[in-house]
Formats: C-alpha cells, structure tokens, sequence
C-alpha cells in the first residue's frame, strides 16, 4: 500500500476552498489528467455523494467510480473508489489559517493489476502527480 501525506496553504477563505475543492467537477481544472469528472446527486457534494472520473495516468486510460464516505461541512472531505485499477482512499483536512486556508490530503493506494507490478513507479509518478496537483489548485483558488 502506497500512504502520501500533502499539505498547501492557500490565501483564500475556507469557505472557497473547500467548496471548490470538494466539487468532483472541479478536478477537471486542477488535476493534471483528469478529462472527465461526473457527480451524483447535482448539487453540492455531501457524504453518499458518488463519483466518476476518467484520467490518464502514466500513460493509460483510467476510469473509476467510487463515493465520500465522511463529510463535515467546512472541514473534512474523504472518499473512496470503489472501481478501477487502483482504489484509493483520499482525505482531505481544512484548518482555517491567518492567511487563508490549510489543506492536508492524506492518501492511501492499493494498485491492481499493471499498477501491482509497477508499484514503485506508482509510487513516485503518484507522489509528483499530488504535489503538483495541490500547487496547481493553490494557484487557482488564489487567481
């Protein structure tokens, strides 16, 4: 199992940021790869909302489906997969700041399959992709 801890601080309100980070539609914008991403109910997101996204990803085409398994408005975002290639449980911490926002995602990996034996790559293509996800979307939350 692959564990990453992530932490941006960002200079918006909490408000903002986690409203736009916890939008599964949204990850089309910050996450590098993301080519479609779909949520159910519309809607803001809460706990049972369910996701879909398709990404690419060290060069393969991905799809995976899963659901928020914790939501706390303000504070506390954390989902699962619950289909694809590699399942994943994501969550993600919102501390107000003096000059914004804290967000700590913490993530844990399972590979499957292509991803099982490739598990060191994973690991670090991973560990990139994250950091300069939460880079990217520190610079759009504070455009």
């Amino acid at each position: 199992m692959i564990k990453r801890d992530f932490t941006v601080e960002i200079k918006a309100p909490l408000e903002k940021v986690f409203a736009y980070t916890t939008d599964f539609h949204n990850f089309v914008t910050w996450q590098d790869g993301v080519l479609e991403a779909a949520q159910s109910p519309d809607g803001p997101t809460q706990l049972g909302t369910t996701f879909r996204l398709v990404r690419t990803f060290l060069g393969q085409r991905l799809e995976a489906a899963g659901a928020v398994t914790e939501f706390i408005p303000g504070q506390k975002c954390a989902f699962k997969t619950t289909a694809g290639p590699i399942q994943l449980n994501v969550t993600q911490d919102f501390q107000p700041i003096p000059a914004g926002t804290r967000l700590t995602v913490h993530l844990e990996a399972e590979p499957g399959g292509f991803f099982k034996l490739a598990q060191g790559a994973l690991d670090r293509q991973l560990n990139a992709a994250f950091e300069a996800q939460v880079q990217k979307l520190k610079s759009v939350l504070e455009a």
